[in-house]
């Protein structure tokens, strides 16, 4: 079906240059005018109804957030729609920061390749050589970038042996792996089981072998070089003394719940990036034109893990992998405290959808409603 051909910038671009909702192109923003280039083009009563689909899918699911649709580098939709702070009722825009949870985790998977191509670590090096008093001997870097360590979750230490208000860090989080003599779930290897544990300890080894502090290696090799200028790590003072800044809410029928400082927002690697829609189609955009690592890089990061047994998982480097028919999708989504958000790419059609909420939305549920949108509207007109 060839559905985003060369064509498919050209009509989207003219589709979807007026924005809807709150939301409005900034002037660097502005699309090329590409009618006069090519002879075909999509019904207007189709580009309409699309526009309207869009925009009532996220009416429809009450989203509270921000949602971005790009072909390439190109916004093609965006809209900002709902509430920051319910408290002050102070209103979200397209420039709004949110906690990106597990979205954070392709930040730290690209961390470690980053190391990797300077050679100063490699994926099957043991944790152990790294970090002198990691507990578990047989744990690789790849056991932890492919969710195959067999770590629990140290939120249960940090739920029941930590002071929420003593400060944390990855490197106490470790300790209390260390005092606490967590088993392991199971052989490094055998099978996948989703650790946020694993992604914390390489943010850990993304500070030992950089020799700075992970949100520090963050702002220098990412958030500066790509004009990330909303982009951060949680920073407790600043949060709380922000009084624009995004909050989060569990909604529950009509009631709605605030989150409060936790300690484990201060664990970094597995959560507690906070970014922009337009931040985040910076790094996607300069990662799928190998900006940041070469292809060869990239390709193992959206190729599927394999297991003891040889069998593979639905997961590369950071980044979760799904076959839809002819479609495939590299993604990550993310839930913590209220914020959920995705990151949701078609590369072969050079599809990016980025949404974050922070209403505890269920994100998994609008991304596939919006991508069937695009689709079904659309691919009758791109074969």
């Amino acid at each position: 079906m060839g559905i985003y051909k060369s064509l498919f910038s050209c009509f989207l671009v003219v589709f979807f240059y007026t924005p809807l909702g709150m939301s409005a192109l900034n002037n660097h923003d502005k699309l090329p005018d590409f009618t006069s280039i090519h002879n075909h083009s999509i019904p207007q009563e189709v580009i309409n109804v699309t526009k309207e689909k869009l925009h009532q899918s996220l009416k429809r699911y009450r989203f509270n957030g921000t949602a971005l649709i790009a072909y390439g580098d190109q916004i093609i939709f965006e809209e900002a729609r709902g509430i920051a702070n319910f408290s002050t009722r102070e209103p979200l825009n397209i420039s709004s920061s949110f906690q990106l949870a597990s979205v954070s985790k392709p930040f730290t998977a690209l961390s470690i390749m980053i190391l990797k191509e300077r050679k100063l670590l490699d994926y099957d090096d043991k944790v152990s050589r790294i970090i002198d008093d990691f507990p578990y001997p047989d744990i690789t870097i790849r056991h932890l970038l492919s969710h195959t360590s067999g770590l629990q979750n140290y939120m249960y230490l940090v739920d029941h042996y930590w002071d929420n208000d003593s400060i944390l860090n990855n490197q106490k989080m470790l300790q209390l792996l260390v005092n606490h003599e967590l088993p392991l779930n199971n052989i490094p290897g055998r099978r996948f089981e989703y650790s946020n544990t694993g992604y914390a300890v390489l943010a850990l080894i993304v500070e030992k072998v950089a020799g700075q502090k992970f949100g520090d290696f963050l702002k220098k090799e990412l958030f500066d070089k790509l004009g990330m200028k909303n982009s951060f790590v949680y920073d407790r003072q600043f949060l709380e003394s922000d009084s624009t800044q995004v909050l989060g809410y569990n909604n529950s029928g009509r009631r709605r719940r605030q989150y409060f400082h936790d300690a484990n927002n201060e664990v970094l690697g597995d959560k507690s990036i906070y970014s922009t829609v337009h931040d985040l189609l910076k790094f996607t955009t300069a990662l799928n034109n190998f900006e940041i690592v070469d292809k060869e890089t990239l390709d193992e990061a959206y190729s599927k893990a394999v297991l003891r047994n040889s069998r593979s998982v639905n997961y590369g480097f950071g980044w979760r992998i799904k076959e839809d028919g002819k479609r495939k999708y590299i993604f990550h989504n993310g839930a913590w405290h209220g914020f959920t958000s995705t990151i949701t790419l078609e590369p072969n059609n050079k599809i990016t959808l980025l949404l974050l909420n922070n209403t505890n939305a269920s994100i998994a549920t609008i991304k596939n409603d919006l991508l069937y949108i695009l689709h079904s509207e659309f691919d009758s007109y791109l074969n």
